[in-house]
């Protein structure tokens, strides 16, 4: 049955299944505190940084269309100042009045001069400046070419319909052959507030195309009826066929700017337009979605490869945690099952560890060393109870053997007087041996007793160590109910800390969204709101920044949290196995104690030899004067061999008696030392 219980506890730690060890649920545990939420945060961040960045991209190609119309109605601007500069000279409207009368070709040359001057300072590569009359005829072109009649051109009617700056479609000039667009402006006469000329000049598109090209990557300007005056990413000539967007937004909307999504060339595509108030031209900026997504999808794969390397880093540390843990408790579990086998083995390595688990292991090895103290000096004992019992019983048999050889004296005697003086002489030989062996058992009886004290005294000693030892165990179960609740409080912090990041992260959403307003104000600025811009851009980068420090430590928090909780779940575990190690405790008192029940026994069987020694000794009295007796009264043999028969039936029981005791005693001796060979050292 011994035998079956230590196979039993050699394999109790090799008997745990993977999935139920310790090690396989703390490393699971905390892969799920990192994986969870590190698995949640990049899906979080993948949705946001493409959702962003789209954003960001589409607000981009807006600035860019804008930023575009900008400098395009700059050019626009430019012409139409120049124009309505010459066009109020007093020079330009005096040579209107005259310019059929003497003298007016010195003014005319003066108005050329100052057409000239408006080539020279725009400088756009465009060198026509026409000045004309009611009827459409022209009076001064700067090209010095042929002069034509435009009263039949629409942008003409429109100028003098309106009295204002009219801005015609895409024309092909006919005296250069290009493509073109024509600005007029209305020449007033002051005093009478009449329209009496108009004054245009033209603009070459081909312009146009550089100017986009240096502009924008896929940018195209359209005119009123929605054909393409130029577009950046190639040249069109007046050979080409025109291109035509008459159906899309920008043509029928009631918007001045919007963005809108189509499919061009069977690739989705965003389109940012904006309408050049003065001339009515739409400047419109694209890009496909493949190219705006890019750069998300690029931003978006390298926080899911960080997210990837955080989790094998998280792997990592969770083994590193879990081994840290469990390789105490396996010391542990080792050295339990060394001694379930009868071996003392103390933990090593891990008793020099200043925490709960270096208290268990240190307490483990002073067990163990208390109980190896104890089974020393039990197997010692042991040794010399079962010497002294094998001398015990020798002597109880060698009393047997001479009560045996007094008891045929005394027939001798007692059927033949003749032999009386002989037998006599022989009985008083053996008497006087007898009283030797029995001196010899009271001695041994002696020694048998003290030892049989030591053995009580060393089991209460053993009994006391265990009972100290359960109270340890029960001290060591309070104190980690009170890591448990340090533990609580610590869970209970970290819940508080998540709450003002909660509202850092509330604040910094927030200032984003104040960012974002300041910088559609400064767009609506214009040139005046730049450095405001960069002002909220940087406020926005801050935000951001916040934003992500506070999400970050709001997942530090997480994983603290998820790891109070295991700490918790660990304490209890440990105190767990610490209740199991205080019932095993119980259990070996309670063998304790039993074993100084049976040592109690064990003294009570060595006094009674004592006692059976004692009685051995009065009979041994009783026999030397019997044969004093025979001695002095011969005729007395009868009655004195009767008595003699009495006494020797009194001491062979006595015999008896004591043999039996020394044969019990061995047996007891035999046992414990058979017990004793379960423990190895």
């Amino acid at each position: 049955m011994a035998a079956k219980s230590n196979v039993s506890s050699k394999n109790a730690s090799s008997n745990i299944s993977f999935k139920d060890s310790i090690k396989t649920k703390l490393v699971s545990i905390l892969l799920a505190v990192a994986a969870v939420p590190l698995t949640i945060a990049v899906i979080v961040s993948y949705q946001t940084s493409t959702t962003k960045a789209k954003n960001d991209a589409l607000n981009l190609l807006s600035s860019d269309a804008k930023v575009v119309e900008g400098k395009f109605s700059t050019i626009v601007q430019q012409n139409v100042i120049a124009l309505e500069t010459c066009a109020s000279a007093q020079s330009t409207i005096d040579y209107l009045k005259t310019f059929n009368q003497s003298g007016a070709d010195k003014k005319r040359e003066l108005i050329l001069a100052q057409m000239d001057a408006i080539n020279t300072n725009i400088n756009d590569g465009n060198k026509n400046c026409i000045l004309s009359i009611s009827t459409g005829d022209q009076l001064i072109r700067t090209d010095r070419k042929d002069f034509t009649n435009i009263a039949d051109r629409a942008y003409f009617q429109e100028c003098w319909a309106n009295k204002a700056i009219a801005v015609s479609e895409i024309v092909i000039s006919k005296a250069a052959g290009n493509r073109i667009v024509i600005i007029i402006v209305p020449v007033i006469d002051p005093s009478s507030g009449e329209m009496i000329g108009s004054l245009q000049r033209s603009f070459d598109l081909a312009v146009l195309h550089e100017f986009l090209a240096d502009n924008v990557k896929n940018g195209y300007i359209l005119d009123k009826a929605g054909t393409v005056a130029a577009h950046s990413q190639f040249e069109i000539t007046p050979e080409d066929e025109p291109i035509v967007h008459t159906d899309e937004e920008y043509m029928t909307s009631t918007l001045s700017a919007n963005t809108f999504n189509s499919v061009i060339d069977g690739k989705p595509t965003y389109t940012s337009w904006i309408k050049e108030p003065t001339t009515g031209f739409v400047v419109a900026v694209s890009e496909t979605n493949s190219e705006i997504m890019g750069p998300a999808i690029r931003s978006a794969l390298t926080v899911i490869i960080i997210g990837i390397i955080l989790l094998v880093i998280a792997i990592i540390l969770s083994l590193m945690m879990a081994k840290s843990f469990t390789d105490p408790i396996a010391a542990v579990n080792t050295s339990l099952g060394a001694l379930a086998d009868g071996r003392f083995v103390k933990v090593e390595k891990f008793d020099k560890r200043n925490d709960e688990f270096g208290t268990i292991s240190k307490a483990t090895n002073s067990v163990i060393g208390t109980l190896d103290e104890i089974v020393g000096h039990i197997k010692e004992s042991a040794s010399s109870v079962g010497v002294s019992s094998e001398e015990l019983s020798d002597m109880a048999n060698q009393i047997s053997q001479t009560a045996e050889d007094v008891s045929n004296a005394v027939q001798e005697i007692a059927t033949g007087a003749t032999q009386q003086a002989d037998e006599i002489q022989s009985a008083t030989d053996n008497v006087g041996r007898i009283g030797d062996a029995v001196n010899d058992v009271q001695n041994s009886t002696n020694n048998l007793s003290g030892l049989a004290g030591k053995m009580k005294e060393a089991s209460e000693v053993s009994s006391k160590s265990l009972t100290l030892l359960q109270t340890s165990s029960v001290e060591m179960t309070s104190k980690i109910d009170d890591i448990a609740k340090t533990i609580q409080a610590t869970q209970d912090a970290v819940d508080n800390i998540s709450e003002k990041v909660e509202g850092i992260t509330s604040i910094a959403t927030q200032t984003n969204l104040l960012s974002l307003n300041a910088s559609i104000e400064a767009a609506r600025a214009g040139e005046a709101g730049k450095g405001f811009a960069v002002v909220a851009e940087e406020i926005g980068k801050l935000a951001d920044d916040s934003k992500a420090m506070a999400d970050d430590i709001m997942r530090e928090m997480s994983t603290l949290l998820e790891q109070s909780k295991a700490a918790v779940a660990a304490a209890e575990d440990v105190k767990s196995g610490n209740n199991e190690q205080q019932i095993a405790i119980g259990e070996t008192l309670d063998a304790v104690n039993g074993m100084l029940q049976d040592i109690g026994s064990t003294v009570g069987g060595v006094q009674n030899i004592s006692n059976g020694a004692d009685t051995c000794a009065t009979s041994k009295n009783a026999v030397v004067d019997t044969m004093s007796a025979l001695s002095a009264i011969s005729e007395e043999n009868a009655a004195s061999s009767e008595e003699t028969g009495a006494s020797m039936q009194e001491l062979s029981a006595t015999v008896t008696t004591l043999a039996c005791s020394a044969d019990n005693l061995k047996d007891i001796a035999e046992q414990l030392n058979e017990e004793m060979k379960f423990f190895k050292s």
